[in-house]
């Protein structure tokens, strides 16, 4: 009796062998150049169609694709899909080369293969949810949304690196000079312009450090009568603005976006939100799983990043209830927008990348 795997689908295996064709070839085991043809090909009878069409060196390659355990009534299938091309070869409808039907199955025994054999097709096993990790793999590698997390840079407000940015203002650029004009030690001048710099407000060339456009308008929206280590409303909204506009820029900018994010989910189930609660799906959405595994790395990251959207004026605080402000919803329609627009410009579909 043969095997179907049911929660996933043959066209969401074939979506991912055909985005990433080195996959296909690792299952396939050839080490020739491998080239798509087409997929989905309709045959004559306007109610089948083959999967996968391509060459590999000269020789066609005629893929039909099986999320279950062979059955010999796959033989009968791709023969005939295999019939269909070659009477297009002659009609010169389809280029020439000698056609290889193969099958991809889940598993099969050696009795099929003998079987197989005597048909001249080639018969392979592989593993669907082997494939979509690799497929996901890939993604990752080109998607930075799949792997970025949080980091910490031991900056607690947002607001300290202000001091800093002044020096940064005044035309002082070594980490020498703006530990001097700061009064903060190398290490602390050095935690503030990594973060400055995860926000995109500085820069570094070598050994020294600027302030990006977005870090000269960010000082200059200080305010005078606003405290050295706080942020000023204006200062907040250019901030809140620019990670929603570019959700996946740093990891610091993640942090605040999905702590945010995870506010506003578990405000579906009980509202106001309970901190407890928080840490918990915070630390699940941010994929810090295996970083955070004491509860005081994991209180302290949540703290962290909670403050810095408390100080952006995303959420508010009383005790152990977490608030989004109107703000916060604001700014969770517009990062969804963004977040929106920049996935599906990175997973859009491109041939053999």
């Amino acid at each position: 009796m043969r095997k179907i795997i049911k929660n996933i689908r043959e066209s969401e295996v074939e979506d991912a062998l055909i985005t990433y064709l080195d996959i296909l070839k690792e299952v396939l085991k050839v080490k020739k150049e491998v080239r798509l043809i087409t997929r989905q090909l309709r045959m004559i009878d306007g109610k089948k169609r083959l999967d996968i069409l391509l060459t590999v060196g000269d020789e066609i390659f005629l893929i039909e694709l099986k999320t279950e355990t062979f059955h010999v009534n796959h033989i009968k299938q791709i023969l005939s899909y295999k019939e269909e091309l070659e009477k297009l070869q002659q009609e010169k409808k389809l280029i020439s080369g000698k056609i290889v039907p193969v099958l991809l199955v889940t598993n099969f025994k050696e009795k099929d293969l003998r079987i197989c054999a005597e048909s001249e097709i080639r018969i392979y096993n592989y593993s669907p949810v082997d494939i979509l990790t690799k497929y996901y793999d890939k993604m990752a590698s080109v998607a930075t949304f799949l792997k970025i997390r949080p980091v910490d840079l031991g900056i607690f407000n947002i607001g300290l690196i202000n001091r800093v940015m002044r020096g940064l203002e005044s035309g002082l650029n070594t980490l020498k000079d703006l530990s001097e004009s700061s009064q903060l030690s190398s290490r602390s001048v050095d935690h503030h312009l990594k973060f400055a710099t995860e926000l995109r407000l500085v820069t570094q060339r070598k050994n020294l450090y600027y302030l990006t456009d977005l870090g000269l308008n960010y000082i200059s929206l200080a305010g005078d009568s606003t405290p050295g280590d706080e942020l000023s409303a204006e200062q907040a909204i250019l901030l809140r603005d620019y990670i929603a506009k570019d959700p996946f820029s740093s990891p610091i900018v993640f942090g605040i976006y999905t702590v945010v994010e995870s506010v506003f989910f578990l405000a579906r189930n009980s509202y106001p939100v309970d901190l407890e609660e928080l840490k918990g799906f915070f630390l699940k959405a941010s994929g810090k799983k295996h970083e955070w595994q004491t509860l005081k790395s994991l209180s302290t990251a949540t703290y962290t990043y909670l403050n810095y959207a408390i100080k952006l004026g995303l959420v508010g605080k009383i005790g152990k209830q977490i608030v989004i402000t109107p703000a916060g919803f604001r700014f969770i329609l517009m990062l969804q927008l963004h977040k929106s627009i920049e996935m599906i410009e990175t997973l859009a579909p491109e041939q053999n990348r």
